[in-house]
């Protein structure tokens, strides 16, 4: 939805419309907010510069690709929580959608993308290997490459609490939660509970981003 949101905006310019937002989650950017009860919030933020679009036309395509979505994968399985346009001197067009998931598949089918969030040992039985190198979390801060092993397989360490977000998007991610550990090289820390993930859709080899975290 996220590309073809993009698309479409980009085909239209802007004026304003403003659904009213009941969720006290707002974003500077485009974020991914995983909640403790396991539903996901997705905010959809873009900036654009046209002259104009047609408001109707672009408020119906949001519409019907929830309905249609819905239609096949169950009432509430994705919800419009809100959609605005804003303007501004310095950013043009910005569009402002919010997208509410009843769990972290309908995040993936809908987005059409490599999204998992829940426990390490149910991200390994859909087979997310966790093969890439873990940079370790202290309040925030990236602190040095750690043990893989040590990390998922030790029975003595704290770890069987940590639960994994696995997304292949580039995007911010929230969790209610303090991040533990993220994967080197394609996640950067924003704070305790929020982390940046780097992800080339047009990259081929590009790998998901790995966030373990404990709620």
């Amino acid at each position: 939805m996220r590309r073809k949101l993009y698309a479409v905006l980009g085909i239209f310019a802007a004026a304003s419309m403003v659904t009213a937002c009941g969720t006290s989650f707002k974003a500077e950017e485009s974020t991914v907010y995983v909640t403790k009860q396991g539903t996901v919030i997705g905010a959809d933020i873009e900036d654009f510069n046209e002259d104009y679009y047609d408001e109707e036309e672009l408020e119906n395509y949001i519409t019907e690709s929830v309905e249609s979505y819905v239609a096949s994968n169950g009432d509430g399985s994705v919800e419009l929580e809100s959609f605005k346009t804003e303007s501004s001197e310095e950013h043009g067009i910005t569009a402002h959608l919010y997208l509410n998931y009843t769990s972290y598949i309908d995040y993936a089918l809908f987005n059409d993308i490599v999204f998992f969030a829940g426990t390490i040992t149910q991200a390994q039985d859909e087979g997310y290997a966790f093969d890439q190198q873990l940079q370790a979390v202290e309040d925030g801060s990236l602190t040095g490459i750690v043990d893989l092993k040590e990390v998922l397989g030790s029975e003595e360490s704290d770890n069987e609490e940590l639960k994994a977000v696995v997304i292949g998007e580039e995007t911010v991610v929230k969790i209610d939660g303090t991040i533990q550990f993220v994967s080197d090289g394609n996640v950067e820390m924003i704070s305790k509970d929020t982390a940046r993930v780097h992800y080339d859709v047009e990259d081929k080899e590009a790998q998901p981003g790995y966030i373990l975290y404990k709620s």
